[in-house]
């Protein structure tokens, strides 16, 4: 069944000093890696600790037209891939995400072919070149026919190839997909210039754990060795960091005090880094951090770069946060082209920045210098995507008065229980429209947020 979003708006009543402690939901990046691995066994598999957000029952909607048996209830997915079919996967739901690429090298290398859809998600100008480059290396012909991707093995299956990816990106999603490719693919394959994320190693010890020979993960060079089949393994996603940085960071806007929990402080170093640099209180331990702020921040300057540098997901945020620092700050944002798009709608709420944006599509950095104002103001807003739409609201959070942020179910694909964990911190705010269901467990239920 395709996945029609709802339009949703936020309300946000700000002024109001954040406190308390969130319990970090599962990461988004690694399920979206994790649901697709599990189409490599054949049998039943269970993954705990999934974020019930929707980018993922959009993702669960396409796995079930290729005859997956799905059910989702409780933060639980439970998988019965016994009758994994191989269909086209036009566009429609693989249109609405990204992670949509990833069942490209899952059914190319068992099946020896693929039709499927242009993947989705956030209007970011993100390449699909690297995926289909990393398949034509492994043995595959690949055409690109309109918005469709077609993808044959000429001699029934794919091959170890030595896949090198440009060292400035260190593509995340290229990585998972040539790791879930190569599981099953003849011979070795070897990734240099390896995306070094956490999601990235999770995704890797859960296909090792399925019986894939794979080392090297967390450093630039990944190792593949084929192997002729895995087995149906139950798993448990990991934290997601960038919900914990946000609700960091809507404590420190707030001049509050959050602690968020589950998250191993060195997944977000840098980004804690900066945040003590702008002045805030920074505590930590094996999987508690706390955030405090007392004032204006400090400017400061912040590039992001692959793990272990500066996430690029969490960059929107901090700039909502550093439009009320005490001077100029500056972010290089290099990842990313279209990700400093959100202070057209953050000067809405009385924010000041200069970006600089090359009309060259290719040409990175981008820059923003900010002008820190001592007050945001409170305002009507639209997300444009979902890390823009968490600036927008970490910036509602802090202004006094209600801002309005339509099309905020775009916030909704990466944050689980977002109105409720900013509700229990002390935040006023909530939905006024209804927020989408989606389709969970047997044909006909329905699963709501």
């Amino acid at each position: 069944m395709e996945c029609d979003e709802s339009m949703a708006t936020l309300r946000v009543v700000g002024g109001r000093r954040l406190k308390g402690v969130v319990e970090v939901s599962g990461s988004k990046n690694a399920a979206l890696a994790l649901l697709p691995a599990a189409l490599l066994c054949r049998g039943q598999v269970n993954f705990y600790r999934v974020p019930n957000i929707i980018d993922v029952h959009i993702l669960l909607e396409i796995i079930r037209t290729l005859g997956v048996e799905v059910f989702f209830e409780n933060e639980t997915v439970q998988l019965d891939t016994t009758r994994l079919t191989p269909r086209p996967l036009p566009n429609g739901s693989v249109a609405q995400i990204r992670a949509s690429i990833y069942l490209a090298g899952v059914l190319l290398t068992q099946f020896g072919e693929v039709t499927i859809g242009l993947p989705g998600g956030c209007p970011l100008n993100r390449q699909v070149d690297f995926h289909l480059d990393a398949f034509q290396r492994m043995g595959a012909k690949v055409w690109l026919e309109g918005e469709i991707i077609r993808a044959v093995c000429p001699s029934g299956k794919l091959h170890g190839a030595v896949i090198e990816l440009d060292p400035r990106w260190r593509s995340v999603g290229t990585t998972v997909n040539v790791m879930l490719a190569a599981s099953l693919a003849d011979g070795v394959t070897v990734i240099k210039n390896a995306a070094m994320e956490p999601e990235v190693v999770a995704c890797a010890r859960y296909l090792k754990a399925m019986g894939a020979k794979i080392s090297g993960e967390g450093t630039p060079i990944v190792k593949i060795e084929g192997v002729k089949s895995l087995s149906p393994t139950d798993w448990t996603v990991i934290p997601d960091r960038m919900e914990a940085g946000t609700y960091l960071l809507a404590g420190a806007i707030t001049n509050g005090e959050v602690t968020v929990t589950g998250v191993p402080p060195e997944w977000l170093r840098p980004f804690l880094q900066k945040l003590v640099e702008a002045g805030a209180n920074v505590e930590a331990d094996d999987d508690r951090i706390t955030v405090s702020m007392d004032g204006r921040p400090r400017p400061i300057a912040v590039m992001t770069e692959p793990f272990p540098g500066f996430p690029t997901d969490l960059q929107p945020p901090m700039g909502a946060f550093l439009a009320k620092c005490d001077g100029v700050s500056l972010i290089v944002e290099t990842i990313h082209r279209d990700r400093l798009l959100y202070w057209g709608e953050l000067q809405k709420l009385g924010a000041k920045a200069q970006v600089e944006v090359a009309e060259n599509p290719k040409r990175l950095p981008c820059l923003a210098w900010i002008y820190g104002v001592l007050e945001l103001h409170s305002g009507e807003v639209t997300a444009p995507d979902l890390r823009a739409g968490a600036a927008l609201l970490l910036a509602g959070l802090s202004a006094e008065g209600e801002t309005l942020i339509h099309q905020a179910e775009k916030i909704q694909r990466g944050y689980a229980h977002i109105v409720e964990k900013l509700s229990s911190l002390g935040a006023e705010v909530d939905m006024l429209t209804d927020e989408p269901e989606r389709v969970s467990g047997h044909a006909g239920a329905k699963f709501g947020y």
